[in-house]
């Protein structure tokens, strides 16, 4: 295992288009550094001198920095609710203190704690690249990979909705997270590629399989019924 220690988020993006596409920023290292990880064999670019850890006002929009952790999403009084509501289905304290806003969404997990909440929310992020700063919606960015460096998660001040969890039980991985807000629906399930749009009726388009989270049936009956039993 290599370790790349940049100075500047300019020399990380760098280091990350330079590299093999085993090649990944970490922050908190919670996937990769954890015991039993996924680091081996890997090149990791240390990313935690750079910044991008704080939580802000502007303009009546709210930029959360990609190394904000999720605990300090569950602490600060600028987050809406229902995101605050999607970092506590992390179920371990100690894993919210190092998990990160920005890792959470990079490693593209179909049992994301965020990506429903955040796609929902319309929000927005700020990423450097090869050719600098791009803006895009949070669900554009998941649908695809990419070597960008995440700097910051954008979202509306006042945005308000909801967010709902199944899952066996609060620490295992999630079978389906529903979020809604401002009439945007999103729909995370395990083993499906995630959703989002204008229509609670998301689930007719995805395709459920059978795994440990649960059955392809018994996941189309909580996607089809989830959103009925929040109006």
């Amino acid at each position: 295992m290599i370790i790349h220690h940049p100075r500047t988020a300019a020399e990380a993006v760098q280091i990350r288009y330079a590299s093999p596409d085993t090649t990944v920023y970490f922050a908190g290292g919670t996937d990769d550094l954890r015991l039993g990880g996924a680091a081996e064999g890997k090149e990791l670019i240390d990313i935690n001198a750079l910044g991008f850890d704080t939580i802000e006002e502007k303009n009546d929009k709210i930029y959360i920095g990609a190394r904000v952790t999720l605990q300090q999403l569950v602490e600060s009084d600028l987050i809406p609710t229902f995101i605050k509501e999607a970092a506590k289905f992390c179920a371990s304290f100690a894993k919210r203190n190092s998990a990160t806003v920005g890792g959470n969404l990079a490693l593209r997990r179909d049992d994301s704690y965020l990506a429903a909440a955040l796609c929902a929310a319309e929000a927005r992020l700020i990423a450097l690249g090869k050719k600098g700063e791009k803006e895009e919606n949070v669900y554009d960015y998941l649908k695809g990979a990419c070597k960008c460096l995440l700097e910051y998660i954008v979202i509306d001040k006042n945005r308000d909705g909801w967010v709902k969890r199944f899952g066996n039980t609060t620490a295992s991985h999630a079978t389906l997270i529903a979020a809604e807000s401002s009439g945007v629906y999103a729909l995370s399930v395990k083993g499906s590629a995630l959703t989002c749009g204008n229509t609670p009726d998301l689930y007719k388009t995805m395709e459920f399989c059978d795994d440990l989270a649960g059955s392809a049936e018994y996941k189309k009956y909580l996607a089809k019924t989830v959103f009925s039993l929040r109006r």
